[in-house]
């Protein structure tokens, strides 16, 4: 018994060492770049230059894969290839195989010579936003969205765990992220036949006490779940009390939306009071020529297994404060705080490409 007692005060000994040690290896936060968002319509716009032309793109994390519109092409004098290795899909149920090259894009203090971004399904005018800065290209670093400052801060992803605090708060709550769609295996094969690509950041919520994954979207202004998990789940349709109708989404009278506030929208401990929902149909892949049948069911279609059952969009994101910290695959978010100055900026880096 004493050797053992005496072992184990080795083991611990050195565990603390090795913390130690490890403590003094990891480095402070490190600001690779600051950027001042523009506020537009509930939503956050970033300054870029793409191949030499001013343009501003939607911060859209809910977007996953980084997109320029098919009305901002022209002007910006990109040239639409249609041969893409992967399908992008929207929530209306457009699809799009297109991506163009870009010689030059810059945010910030980053900057790349080379890459490719998808071209966004639709064909409708975008109007002043060129396209979106998505989860595959911002998920190379840390970020911090300081929307009450209108700040988007690019952190390396080499600091000490858990370090990333620096503002004043009165609260913050750590959650674990991923970036693709927690699923099961959904096939009676026991193959999955599709691969989701691009980075969403999913995280765990309380809704009415109810638990989701749900994804973080500050591409929207409104927080959204869709009829099926509505209906199902929390047993909210569109005759239910507080239900108000909001029309078509498309034009087509059968897909009508309708919004509700629920009672409770919780973060690991910080809890929103009264969050409002978009109710939405359930869409994703309907306009897809190749959604054909699968060989394992003559029930579903290939796309039928992606849908998004719950987002939090800007509505509730505006009254938060967030750093993304993907290197450790955690959120932390603290509620909207007084604007502080952020870290001194390493000098211009370069922007990685991402893996496609």
């Amino acid at each position: 018994m004493r050797f053992r007692a005496i072992f184990g005060s080795m083991l611990l000994a050195l565990a603390n060492q090795i913390c130690a040690a490890q403590a003094q290896d990891c480095t402070p936060l490190q600001l690779i770049t600051s950027v001042n968002l523009i506020p537009q319509d509930g939503r956050f716009l970033v300054p870029v230059t793409i191949n030499n032309n001013s343009a501003k793109m939607l911060v859209d994390t809910g977007g996953g894969i980084s997109t320029i519109s098919s009305g901002a092409t022209d002007g910006l004098g990109l040239h639409p290839i249609d041969g893409a290795r992967i399908e992008l899909l929207d929530s209306l149920g457009n699809v799009s195989k297109k991506y163009v090259g870009l010689d030059a894009f810059v945010i910030g203090g980053l900057r790349t010579n080379r890459i490719q971004f998808m071209v966004a399904p639709g064909s409708g005018d975008s109007g002043d936003i060129a396209g979106s800065l998505a989860g595959d290209v911002i998920s190379l670093y840390d970020i911090e969205l300081d929307f009450a400052a209108a700040k988007i801060n690019f952190f390396s992803q080499k600091h000490c765990p858990g370090k990333v605090i620096y503002w004043r708060h009165e609260g913050v709550a750590q959650m674990p992220i991923t970036l693709q769609r927690p699923t099961g295996n959904n096939s009676r094969t026991g193959f999955a036949s599709y691969v989701d690509r691009g980075a969403h950041i999913w995280l765990p919520v309380l809704l009415d006490g109810k638990p989701f994954h749900a994804m973080l979207d500050t591409g929207s202004s409104r927080s959204t779940i869709s009829a099926k998990t509505a209906k199902f789940i929390l047993g909210v349709s569109e005759d239910s009390p507080g239900s108000t109708p909001l029309g078509s989404v498309d034009g087509d009278p059968k897909h009508t939306a309708f919004g509700h506030v629920f009672s409770t929208l919780t973060f690991d401990g910080i809890t929103v009071t009264n969050p409002h929902f978009v109710v939405t149909p359930d869409l994703i892949g309907d306009k897809d020529p190749n959604n054909t049948s699968r060989s394992d069911t003559r029930a579903r279609r290939a796309d039928d297994y992606i849908s998004i059952d719950l987002t939090v969009g800007m509505e509730v994101l505006r009254k938060l404060h967030l750093y993304v910290a993907f290197g450790e695959r955690n959120l932390y978010v603290t509620p909207a705080s007084v604007p502080q100055s952020a870290p001194v900026a390493a000098t211009p880096a370069q922007v990685p490409t991402p893996s496609q």
